[in-house]
């Protein structure tokens, strides 16, 4: 209204009463001073100034008054926005009110910003030579920490996700993602958000979210000349090897901030290139509210891994992260069944949702002939809709089809897993197991509906939520039905598959104890 044609042109030198209410509340609300704020831009305007003196007044008594609970913060630029540069008493007022509050900083002049026009040739140049093959598929994934002091889950995130490694839990909506609030597994982001991390706590925590974690700490200053001129030469050598490669690998450094020249101390970033001329890599840096991406000399970027870290006494470094083999690599194919490799944290958030989901659908029914194992049915396909449904249906993955085959033809007469089919077809026929799969093989153990080979799994099979009802972990069939924790359930049922393949569910039913076993047993946080 103040910039309006109508109202400079207007001859009523008094505002509506609703407006001056609106103004008068407006600037209670603003700082201490609202006059010196407003001023410049209603100096521009003669004729309404005398119409909202009297509010300036009031309200400079009161946010006086109130000063204590009433500072408001003031935006940057608010002296562009309102003229407030040019006047005098304006400024003091913003320095005062702006004090502790920063628009990034200054990179040191050793230090060469990405996109400046030094820094764009550097990346030319270290793409041609092939020392910039890390950098696009870290681009990708190019964050910014939300929090002070997230740089190290941050830079995780960033890194996990450039590896295409699946966290196996629930992001938002039907997505599995990873981000700064999934990654916990014994040390979770409040703690973080108070106390920081450290390079052990960072691999630690980068190999229970299923990365492949090397880390290399400088050495001290008394190992002497040689044994930094050696780690030097190890990380200039890992370095080169990590930008050429193709192959998904990536590096983190953990420096102080301090050493070199910046503002700040501890802090985490991976490296992005790295340019062979002037010996600099590239570290994009994952503040960048504070600083952009930037080139630095190698031999600086050492010498900043060499101050200890307070927290723990030693100096900082590096880690190389890759992924893990896959399944095709490890031999898994040629098994009936295998467990596919779920990170560390992806299991004790599956273990406790499963825990949580028992706890929640009432004490295990008593068992009476049949009785027992529809209760216990009907128990386990209600917890395994509602806890992590995505992640559950990917335990089972099937390697050899005709293996699979073979063994479920040959326990479909072991009474603990055929009164268990028999109560699972019941279920799926009334409409209460409407999300799984009907029974694979017929009554007499013939397939009863054609399935290619790729799509036999938890999704088309309902043998296999019977067969892993039968291989979970004591403590998760024990909440189920008391029935599930005998012998003749679990360890007889494994001996009584007399077959090439019986081998293969002893492994799974290892891998199932080792993936879901009960947190409170295990609490250190150690990459696996």
């Amino acid at each position: 209204a103040l910039h309006c044609s109508d109202f400079r042109h207007a001859r009523p030198l008094s505002l509506p009463p609703f407006l001056m209410d609106v103004l008068r509340l407006t600037c209670t609300t603003l700082a201490q001073n609202p006059a010196a704020v407003l001023a410049p831009a209603l100096a521009k305007l003669p004729r309404a100034r005398p119409c909202v003196r009297h509010v300036f007044a009031n309200a400079t008594a009161t946010s006086t008054s109130a000063s204590s609970s009433l500072r408001a913060p003031v935006p940057w630029d608010a002296g562009k926005l309102f003229g407030a540069a040019a006047r005098r008493e304006s400024v003091s007022f913003l320095k005062e009110s702006s004090e502790g509050s920063f628009y990034q900083k200054l990179l040191p002049s050793s230090q060469v910003a990405f996109a400046s026009p030094e820094g764009r040739q550097l990346f030319q140049e270290a793409l041609a030579t092939g020392h910039m093959e890390n950098y696009f598929f870290l681009a990708e994934q190019f964050r910014t920490q939300n929090e002070p002091a997230f740089c190290g889950l941050s830079t995780l995130v960033m890194v996990l996700n450039a590896l295409h490694i699946d966290p196996m839990r629930t992001w938002k909506g039907a997505w599995r993602w990873f981000s700064e609030m999934n990654l916990g597994c014994c040390i979770g982001p409040d703690q973080v958000r108070e106390e920081g991390i450290t390079l052990d706590m960072f691999t630690s925590l980068a190999g229970c979210n299923g990365a492949q974690a090397s880390p290399h700490h400088a050495p001290l200053e008394s190992d002497g000349p040689e044994a930094l001129k050696d780690f030097t030469r190890l990380f200039r050598a890992a370095v080169r090897a990590t930008c050429r490669s193709q192959e998904r690998e990536f590096m983190v450094v953990c420096y102080s901030r301090n050493s070199l020249g910046q503002s700040g101390d501890g802090h985490f970033s991976p490296i992005g290139g790295y340019h062979e001329g002037s010996d600099s890599v590239l570290i994009m840096d994952v503040a960048r509210f504070k600083y952009p991406p930037h080139w630095v000399r190698l031999d600086d970027v050492v010498r900043a891994m060499l101050p200890l870290d307070p927290d723990v006494g030693r100096t900082r470094g590096y880690v190389q992260l890759r992924s893990r083999p896959s399944a095709l690599e490890s031999g898994c194919l040629e098994r009936a069944l295998h467990v596919p490799f779920v990170p560390k944290a992806a299991g004790r958030r599956l273990s406790a949702a499963l825990a949580a989901g028992l706890a929640r659908s009432g004490p295990p029914l008593p068992g009476a002939h049949n009785a027992w194992a529809v209760g216990a049915m009907c128990r386990w396909l209600q917890v395994a809709s509602i806890a992590e449904p995505q992640v559950l249906r990917q335990l089972f993955h099937v390697g050899n089809v005709l293996a699979l085959r073979e063994l479920l033809a040959q326990i479909r007469c072991n009474p603990p897993f055929s009164e268990l089919c028999e109560a699972y077809e019941q279920l799926v026929a009334l409409g209460l197991g409407e999300d799984f799969p009907p029974l694979y093989l017929d009554g007499a153990g013939r397939p009863a509906r054609e399935l290619a080979d790729a799509d036999l799994g938890l999704e088309t099979c309902g043998e296999l939520w019977v067969l892993l009802l039968l291989l979970l972990p004591r403590h998760i069939r024990g909440a189920i039905a008391e029935e599930l924790t005998q012998a003749w359930a679990s360890q007889e049922f494994t001996n009584s598959s007399r077959s090439l393949w019986a081998s293969d569910l002893e492994a799974v039913e290892a891998d199932l104890e080792r993936l879901l076993r009960m947190a409170a047993g295990d609490q250190a946080c150690s990459p696996e």
